[in-house]
């Protein structure tokens, strides 16, 4: 007899909720047995009519376990009346009812059958985790609702706010609450933060909770399998205790050997695929790192990189609620309580953190508009802008719609870029090698140990002839995607070509197909910086041989502001590539000139260039030689000291008498587009009248304006013509001269039609300055009778008239010095 649990109570109403509206949301505590009592109760009132209930988990482990444990309380056998399917197992028959699976499968299914033919109820599973394939689902499944409202939708969590999903379907979702988990778990905090490392922390805990609790398994959350490892390696000495890891990357037997009932006491290191819907029977205990690892794409570098972070609050929860699902138990956490209020409510949701190239496609296959498409959750603007980007890179996008070759990688139940490494194989007949090639770049290196110094085909050769030196449960799965790859590949449409699986050129070309902007030049010969198609600079692995040119199959995104890694890659030869010819000009520094090259490109890559006689855009040359110029002034001209006297006294007189409307030549550089035209280097320029050419952008008349309203020289008493300074528009200029030399002016001379007095600096004999005046007048009625004993003092022999303003010639020196 099924052992009551708390969900039982609330299947009568779950059911008449589901018989009268298309869709509804049952929350239920973790050890409610949501995951196992819903869906056959469904499946026994009729719900799915003749049709089957399909239930979506998010992981393998748990769509095995669960099916599994249905049939189990059912009395059928596995695959019966009860199945699952996951990724390399199919366990249903004609006679399976309830058919348990791996989110993405049901997308491939959505997309084969449009209308979800003989199913009649579809249950999401911890929807609260929010993977895209899940949130994918709901979408779609919205749409298949529109076409058949037969179809019911049971959307399921332990820790979701229902919110939102019953405003996704219009209101017409009642939502159906489970009582709480069956037995009571202890939670207990670190007095204190501890900075130990994590593994450490968790042994200790481990040590303490074996201790503490006289029997019962423990359970300890890990956020990767490194640390896993490393725990396992240290708790290995425990006597009478299994230590087993519980992770993705392990086989069916290994994770079942994992959740298995056992009579031996047993530590599971685990990451959070025992998070939710799996029970592992007999845990009174529950160890938690407090952290996760998790995918996070950046639309901006086009890469996902794995992200250590905090759990959040419902995950905690989660994690805690494995100790009471068959007894009363504890869970230790490894942050204080304090921490645990700073927990984020929810994890954020996977469409707002993941590449979404294949989502989109999937949106396009089905006929929708990514911009318009009714997701559960909008994603980024950004995301979808970089997914629609690659999808034309690819060639399976153009001008917003799927091509014929979108839709065949909407057919393979991979990424976009693999599918395009799958197609293009298929069509070089090199199939079995590119699926190699793609399936070393999706799954984990069988020689991430052994620290194999090889390119990626010499990788893909290794797999064929025998794997040496390989982690063989990696190995084993490798082949096993690289064999499901080929059978899938059957539905691309068109013949093989009859090639061998050895031509190295058509593998390449394929791997190049799907990778087309990370071909990769070396930066330097011998170097390990490469630049890559997309114009973006990536590092490449210490263990990988460097090529100088290459394809990046595997990119890692590093620290922030730091270059991506190149994991895995292959040596190309230039001309594997389908480049394009182009005639480039650029400025050569050392010759000083602009220069035409014939390049050979590909990308932003330029593989090779020669010179070439072929004219290259006159336009272009002219700004190139400019924009040199313009760095490079002192070198490009040559500007005698009158220029820029001329320029100051031009742009003076702009500022005093606007109403002239003379042109702004200040500054010469913005006449260098012109000067440049019909020139390619800095030894034409140099030819160049600089004075002569910046005088022709006035008239003929404004440049006798400039001649008279702002004169270079001014003559004085004396009969010297004194040079002016023009300082700055804003300032009169200044007219320096002896003292002597102006005996004889009565006032001080004016420019600019009269309306501006210069600014006299009176020299003394020795042309030190003795005082400026901008008014002479003055100047001779008051200061200088006071000044003239002292400078007849100390210059005798120059002749001091009492009356300056009527002084001869004979009161001035006889000796003239040119000013």
């Amino acid at each position: 007899m099924k052992r009551a649990l708390p969900v039982d109570d609330v299947l009568p109403r779950l059911i008449s909720a589901l018989a009268s509206h298309r869709a509804a949301v049952l929350t239920a505590p973790p050890g409610s047995g949501k995951t196992t009592r819903a869906p056959p109760a469904l499946l026994d009132a009729g719900l799915a009519g003749d049709g089957k209930v399909v239930v979506l988990q998010p992981r393998r482990v748990a769509a095995r376990m669960t099916a599994r444990r249905i049939a189990h309380e059912r009395g059928v056998r596995p695959g019966d009346e009860v199945g699952w399917v996951v990724r390399f197992e199919d366990r249903t028959s004609a006679k399976t009812r309830l058919e348990v699976l791996t989110e993405g499968l049901l997308t491939r299914r959505l997309q084969a059958d449009p209308f979800l033919e003989g199913v009649g109820v579809v249950v999401l599973d911890e929807f609260h985790e929010r993977s895209l394939h899940a949130d994918m689902a709901l979408s779609l499944l919205a749409e298949v609702q529109e076409v058949r409202d037969d179809l019911k939708i049971l959307v399921m969590s332990a820790t979701l706010d229902p919110a939102p999903i019953v405003a996704f379907f219009d209101g017409d979702c009642p939502v159906i609450t489970a009582g709480g988990r069956p037995f009571p778990v202890e939670v207990r905090y670190l007095p204190r933060p501890d900075e130990r490392p994590i593994v450490s922390q968790c042994v200790r805990l481990v040590r303490q909770a074996l201790s503490d609790q006289p029997s019962g398994h423990v359970l300890a959350f890990l956020p990767g399998v490194g640390e896993i490892s490393a725990a396992q390696e240290a708790l290995s000495g425990l006597a009478g205790v299994d230590v087993l890891p519980l992770h993705g990357r392990l086989s069916a037997a290994a994770q079942d050997a994992a959740l298995s009932p056992s009579a031996q006491r047993k530590v599971v290191l685990a990451t959070n695929i025992a998070e939710t819907s799996v029970t592992l029977e007999g845990v009174t205990a529950v160890v938690d790192s407090g952290l996760q690892r998790s995918p996070r794409f950046d639309p901006a570098l086009g890469l996902t990189r794995l992200e250590t972070s905090r759990i959040s609050a419902a995950s905690s929860d989660q994690r805690a609620g494995r100790a009471g699902r068959t007894g009363p138990g504890i869970c230790y956490r490894l942050w204080t309580e304090r921490q645990q209020a700073l927990l984020s409510a929810q994890d954020a949701p996977a469409i707002q953190r993941a590449d979404l190239a294949r989502s989109v496609l999937e949106v396009l296959s089905w006929g929708g508009d990514p911009g318009t498409f009714r997701w559960f959750e909008s994603p980024p603007e950004a995301s979808v802008s970089q997914a629609l980007a690659l999808l034309g890179l690819l060639g399976a996008v153009e001008d917003g719609a799927l091509t014929e070759l979108g839709e065949q990688l909407a057919r393979l139940p991979l990424h976009p870029r693999l599918g395009r490494v799958i197609l293009a194989g298929h069509a070089a007949g090199c199939l079995r090698a590119a699926a190699t090639a793609a399936a070393l770049v999706s799954e984990r290196d069988p020689w991430s140990r052994a620290r194999l110094h090889t390119g990626l085909l010499d990788r893909v050769r290794l797999v064929t002839s025998g794997g040496s030196g390989a982690d063989r449960r990696a190995l084993a799965v490798v082949r096993q995607v690289r064999d499901q790859l080929v059978r899938v590949a059957g539905s691309a449409r068109g013949p093989a070509a009859r090639h061998s699986e050895r031509d190295e050129a058509a593998i390449l070309q394929a791997l190049v197909a799907g990778f087309p902007d990370r071909v990769a030049q070396q930066r330097a010969p011998g170097g390990r910086r490469y630049r890559m198609a997309s114009g973006r600079g990536a590092v490449l692995d210490e263990g990988l041989p460097a090529p100088a040119l290459l394809v990046a199959a595997a990119l890692t995104a590093s620290g922030r502001g730091r270059e991506p890694v190149i994991r895995a890659a292959a040596a190309l030869e230039p001309g594997w590539l389908p480049t394009r010819r182009h005639v480039a000009v650029r400025f050569d520094s050392e010759r000083r000139a602009v220069v035409s090259e014939l390049e050979e490109r590909y990308g932003a890559l330029v593989l090779s260039r020669r010179p070439t006689s072929e004219l290259p855009d006159p336009e272009a040359v002219s700004a190139m030689l400019a924009e040199a110029a313009a760095k490079d002034l002192r070198r490009a001209l040559n500007i005698p000291p009158a220029v820029a006297a001329w320029q100051a006294r031009a742009s003076w007189l702009a500022h005093n008498l606007p109403e002239l409307g003379l042109p702004d030549v200040s500054d010469v550089r913005a006449f260098l587009p012109l000067w440049c035209v019909g020139r390619r280097s800095f030894s034409e320029l140099w030819r160049l009248d600089v004075l002569g050419e910046l005088r022709n952008q006035m008239t003929w008349q404004q440049q006798v304006l400039v001649d008279r309203e702002a004169p270079e020289r001014v003559r004085v008493p004396s009969g010297s013509r004194v040079r002016l300074i023009y300082e700055a528009p804003d300032l009169a200029p200044i007219l320096p001269a002896r003292i002597q030399q102006l005996f004889g002016m009565e006032d001080s001379p004016r420019i600019a039609s009269g309306r501006v007095p210069l600014r006299i600096h009176l020299l003394a004999p020795n042309n030190r300055p003795m005082q400026v005046t901008s008014d002479l007048k003055n100047f001779w009625a008051t200061t200088y009778t006071q000044i003239r004993k002292d400078l007849r003092g100390r210059y005798p022999k120059h002749a001091w008239p009492e009356h300056p303003t009527a002084a001869d010639a004979e009161d001035r020196p006889r000796r003239r010095r040119k000013t």
